[in-house]
């Protein structure tokens, strides 16, 4: 194609969920079970009291300026180190300012996989996994979440390096978690490797499920390991739209690290050059000055999420609606035998109103976005359409 650099891919780019939110939109009668984001109990988008006083206290001149660096400001990126890490994390480790959790990912593959290399991450996933892969030519290998033999023979399968993705807790759109337990035996698979392993840990949703006891298995990581947390302002302070996120990097060498944030820092500059100023002033207002505040709120929008899974979960079981395993998280699946069978389900609700997200075998049902008044009943009316 003419103008476009070589083997640019030119299918026509088409965002499922975006599409289907703006449809639910635009229907009076929808049950709208499609945005990635917490509303409240009044079908408003929830938003933390804490963030909105910190972020009008930000003054226009201060709103209006550059960041510190493309890096981020400096009070920003070691508060929320600080705030994800919990003190868990005692390895050596650096932190960058990101673009939000996307971002965080996207730099992680940009410098660690070249054009053809592997790429590893769950079969029912967040679909931006595949369309990021896609973006930098490379070859793909998924695993069974649920399985974790399956997991090991696909990291078997990879050549060369490993580049393993992991969406742990609440895992998008599964709700999954890996145990204690589990994360244990995968680290000791990866520790093993006689080969370079980059994992990256998703952990956008972490805040709402507080797990992070398994972080301590990265102080004791070998040599050939690097860990990346992709974490996301956005789903943790209900900040969506600032487009905030932290990438931190842990491996035993310091200078490899030092080297690896500056690589990183360049990266930034070329790709969005210079992050959201008001955003990371208020995110570090709230964390410096109003830690305990948020934290209440916090536990107070888990409580809200909670009452919702289990509701819609207790009445899947009452009237045998299959979902797939679900831990914690803003999303419960329902099970699908297949994708064709998915489209004609999906195809189903829409006719009668009920907007949801297609995924791999399955079809997403965003409780984080409906109010416990509508889940009330919601499997039931799943159930009796499907």
């Amino acid at each position: 194609m003419k103008f476009l650099k070589e083997n640019e891919n030119t299918q026509r780019y088409i965002d499922n969920i975006f599409s289907v939110v703006n449809a639910a939109k635009a229907d009076p009668e929808a049950i709208n079970a499609t945005a990635g984001c917490l509303y409240d109990e009044e079908g408003k988008l929830f938003t933390y009291n804490c963030v909105g006083e910190a972020d009008r206290s930000i003054t226009e001149m201060q709103r209006s300026a550059y960041a510190a660096s493309p890096a981020g400001n400096k009070e920003y990126v070691d508060l929320v180190c600080d705030f994800v890490l919990e003190g868990k994390v005692s390895n050596s480790h650096v932190a960058i300012a990101s673009a939000g959790g996307t971002g965080a990912i996207y730099m992680a593959i940009k410098t660690c996989l070249s054009d053809g290399d592997t790429i590893i991450y769950p079969e029912i996933s967040w679909g931006n996994y595949r369309v990021i892969a896609n973006e930098n030519n490379l070859e793909v290998l998924t695993y069974d979440v649920y399985d974790l033999n399956d997991l090991f023979n696909k990291i078997d399968m990879a050549p060369g390096k490993v580049f393993l993705i992991a969406n742990s807790p609440c895992e998008n759109p599964l709700g999954h978690a890996y145990s204690m337990n589990e994360w244990k035996a995968i680290m000791a698979k990866l520790n093993n490797l006689n080969k370079e392993v980059i994992l990256l840990c998703d952990i956008a949703y972490i805040d709402y499920a507080r797990e992070r006891e398994y972080f301590s298995l990265f102080n004791e990581i070998s040599d050939n390991v690097l860990v990346i947390l992709a974490a996301s302002c956005s789903k943790a302070f209900s900040y969506y739209g600032q487009r905030l996120g932290l990438m931190i990097a842990i491996n035993n060498d310091k200078e490899f690290l030092d080297l690896y944030l500056n690589l990183c820092s360049r990266l930034a500059r070329a790709t969005w050059s210079n992050l959201n100023n008001a955003g990371m002033l208020s995110v570090a207002k709230v964390l410096k000055e109003n830690k305990d505040g948020y934290l209440k709120e916090l536990s107070e929008a888990r409580e809200m999420l909670k009452k919702r899974t289990d509701l819609f979960i207790r009445q899947a079981d009452d009237c045998g609606l299959e979902l797939y395993t679900f831990c914690d998280g803003f999303f419960v699946t329902l099970k699908m035998k297949d994708n064709e069978s998915r489209d004609e389900a999906h195809k189903l609700l829409l006719d009668n109103h009920i907007y949801t997200i297609k995924v791999n075998k399955g079809i997403r049902v965003a409780l984080c976005s409906t109010p416990l008044k509508v889940v009330d009943g919601l499997a039931y009316k799943i159930k009796e359409l499907l």
